[in-house]
């Protein structure tokens, strides 16, 4: 068959964690998030709401720190007795909603929770509800406005759904606020059967 083409392949490398360091969004924190809390009120509070700067200067403390291993670590080791490679991984902050990589990782925690042991095997409905612009600088000052819309909503869709059907339904629904940005939008997702309003 004549001379045939060989190729020569290196072994593959083993796998090494890498310490990833401080991040661009950490360093911008720690440079710049101390002048900011103290000119907040002063400077951007009328215009972005009044926040409570404490609560939110405590979780940027703990990003800051995030994956320093100077703040602590866990021994990581394979348990196959043929492997038993290792390495160590600096401790997370768990800032839901800040950090980016403990908020992916709750995030997907708790859809997983949901899915699995929350909602019932039932088809799901999604509402989005979008506030009127000349509403949002009310929510913008005063954050307790969304729990007072949650139980109108909810109010709203367990009335929709008792006319609909002639009897009382038991009702559960997920409820979720984007406000990030020019948007307003409220999420709500219930154990009912099919469409999507907006």
């Amino acid at each position: 068959m004549g001379d045939q083409l060989t190729l020569q392949l290196s072994p593959a490398k083993k796998a090494a964690y890498r310490q990833r360091g401080i991040s661009a969004v950490q360093l911008l924190f720690k440079k710049h998030f101390q002048s900011f809390a103290e000119q907040y009120e002063e400077k951007y509070a009328m215009v972005y709401g009044h926040f409570r700067i404490e609560r939110i200067t405590e979780v940027v403390e703990k990003f800051i720190l995030c994956g320093d291993y100077s703040q602590g670590i866990a021994r990581i080791q394979c348990t196959n007795p043929e492997c038993k490679y290792e390495y160590f991984r600096p401790f997370s902050c768990k800032s839901f909603y800040f950090c980016p990589s403990c908020s992916q990782k709750r995030t997907l925690l708790f859809s997983e929770y949901m899915t699995d042991r929350l909602l019932l095997s039932l088809p799901h409905r999604q509402f989005v509800f979008t506030f009127p612009k000349i509403l949002r600088p009310y929510f913008r000052h005063n954050r307790r406005l969304f729990s007072e819309i949650s139980r109108l909503i909810f109010a709203l869709m367990q009335n929709f759904y008792d006319k609909a059907s002639k009897k009382n339904i038991k009702t559960g629904m997920v409820l979720a606020y984007q406000s990030s940005g020019e948007f307003l939008k409220k999420l709500a997702r219930d154990g009912t059967q099919e469409g999507a309003v907006q």
